[in-house]
């Protein structure tokens, strides 16, 4: 985990934990799912999957694009999703506020871009920003209790320039064709996101809630004919003490995952049931059920 002038730099197997530790005031209620278009795989100068560009770079490149050109106050997305499977959050723009990213469409919502350009033709998504991509959502959908369907988890292309939403991907009406029409290696469209992507999410949130244990690192390793660099040794370094620390949390956290549900969070549980799999969890996971619960009641009866 690097901090360097306006953004937070993780590995993805850093960035739930990180998430869990966030103080987060705003309901979220969905996830956007996109590309950046520019920068893509060619502009980062990719040279046998390898970035040449720094991300902190690239990071600050965007930020001075959307103050600038689009002169918004602060960096559109909350987080960037890089080719490598580092993840990049902005710090000018924290998860407690509200992105710039889908017109008439951010309230309620986190704003992700993932680096790539995934239209027919153009970029073939790496293996580990594939499942880098999974984990990410999976792991925002375990937070913030983000149900697993095309309308809480939603592409840019299905809405109008003007906000408005469409039935599905229309050339000609959507404002964009992010996050790709080969997205994923199947496209952009509502029936290739529930054939496909979300599936794979469904199956990567179900894996950490119930099989947390089994929790492998999603990286990559050099040839066995290419030395690792100082760069490469120090990264693998930090990778195994973070791995470590994990360890610890995980074996912390399943020591007191086996509580039953509590007479206080019962009403909280009954209205989240059809997220969790069992009335079992951690003494921290039925108070913040409990939070979400009423937050969730208090902007309901507020309307």
């Amino acid at each position: 985990m690097i901090q360097q002038g306006n953004f937070l730099l993780l590995d993805i197997n850093e960035f739930r934990t990180w998430l869990q530790k966030q103080k987060v005031t705003r309901r979220i209620k969905g996830l956007q799912v996109h590309h950046t278009g520019s920068p893509n795989y060619s502009t980062r100068k990719m040279i046998n999957g390898i970035a040449q560009q720094d991300h902190f770079a690239c990071l600050e490149g965007m930020r001075n694009y959307h103050i600038n050109t689009n002169k918004w106050k602060a960096t559109g997305q909350h987080i960037t999703l890089f080719e490598d499977g580092k993840v990049g959050v902005s710090l000018d723009r924290d998860l407690n506020m509200t992105p710039a990213c889908i017109y008439n469409n951010n309230a309620g919502y986190v704003g992700i871009e993932i680096i790539g350009c995934f239209d027919k033709g153009a970029d073939t998504m790496t293996e580990v920003q594939r499942k880098a991509t999974i984990h990410l959502y999976a792991a925002l959908c375990e937070r913030f209790y983000v149900p697993v369907n095309t309308d809480k988890i939603v592409y840019h292309a299905w809405f109008t320039a003007s906000g408005t939403r469409l039935e599905d991907y229309t050339p000609g009406k959507s404002s964009k064709s992010c996050p790709g029409t080969a997205f994923f290696g199947d496209g952009n469209t509502i029936g290739t996101a529930n054939k496909n992507f979300l599936p794979q999410v469904k199956a990567e949130l179900n894996r950490l809630r119930n099989n947390i244990s089994n929790a492998t690192p999603i990286t990559t390793k050099p040839k066995d004919d290419e030395p690792m660099t100082e760069a490469e040794k120090l990264q693998m370094s930090t990778l195994e003490k973070t791995v470590k620390q994990q360890a610890e949390w995980i074996k912390t956290e399943k020591e007191k995952a086996n509580m039953e549900c509590p007479t206080w969070a019962q009403e909280a549980y009954a209205y989240y049931k059809d997220y969790i799999k069992d009335a079992k969890g951690s003494y921290d996971f039925w108070r913040m059920l409990v939070i979400d619960y009423r937050k969730e009641n208090k902007i309901k009866a507020s309307k």
